[in-house]
């Protein structure tokens, strides 16, 4: 029996979003990220309006715009959340059976099955960090990306575009930009977010598209409608 109905890798906006809406659904879901302490983190104090009923919404305090504070309370909402397990892993690549996704293998050994994969993995596959004369590989400052898993995709046959990101200064960070690797648009169905190369494998987020918190955060409750219609 697999060890989640749903697998999340990547706890951002869109990835957490969904798993919050699926574990609130009954769905039992793996949320899995390469750092508990960017969980949902902005890079800026995210601005209204946000989906109604979200777990942006839910997170967001207008009295209390500090970015490490609206992090604390979507961790807390995520972690105190029935049916949805919230931990800390460096997904290096798929699991197959055949042509179908059954979990990821990790960089600290355990693997994580099941039924069904999604990849929100934002700015991280091939990520380089540009900031002054300073190079990393690295998707947010301070964050490293998954190169194992970047290139495990590529392996697979998977095609990619190259996006870059420009991250204005903020009080206590420098600005800085960022080069990484989107899904490219003949991989990824809109509609149904299937990444159609492989069976049970999902993408959300800025792996495919661009764009804000608020639309992150309304593309990740897409995709959990989507999956719930899917597993009945």
């Amino acid at each position: 029996m697999p060890e989640y109905q749903v697998l999340i890798v990547g706890a951002g906006f869109a990835g957490s979003e969904a798993a919050f809406r699926l574990a609130q659904m009954g769905v039992r879901v793996g949320l899995l990220t390469q750092s508990l302490d960017s969980v949902m983190m902005p890079f800026l104090p995210p601005k209204p309006p946000f989906p109604e009923g979200s777990l942006l919404a839910r997170a967001y305090d207008p009295a209390d715009s500090r970015l490490w504070a609206f992090h604390t309370r979507a961790k807390y909402l995520l972690e105190n959340q029935p049916n949805l397990h919230l931990f800390q892993a460096t997904a290096t690549e798929l699991l197959l059976e055949g042509k179908r996704v059954i979990g990821v293998g990790t960089w600290e050994g355990p693997p994580a099955r099941a039924s069904r994969v999604v990849l929100a993995v934002g700015s991280f596959l091939g990520a380089r960090l540009g900031l002054g004369e300073a190079v990393e590989e690295a998707g947010r400052l301070s964050e490293a990306s998954y190169p194992d898993l970047f290139l495990h995709l590529q392996a697979l046959g998977f095609r990619f575009l190259k996006r870059e990101r420009a991250v204005p200064e903020a009080p206590g960070t420098p600005g800085y930009t960022v080069s990484y690797h989107a899904f490219h648009p003949e991989e990824w169905e809109e509609e149904t977010f299937r990444l159609t190369r492989l069976e049970g494998l999902y993408a959300v987020g800025l792996c495919v598209r661009e764009g804000e918190y608020a639309l992150m955060s309304q593309e990740g409750l897409r995709l959990a409608e989507h999956l719930l219609h899917e597993l009945g």
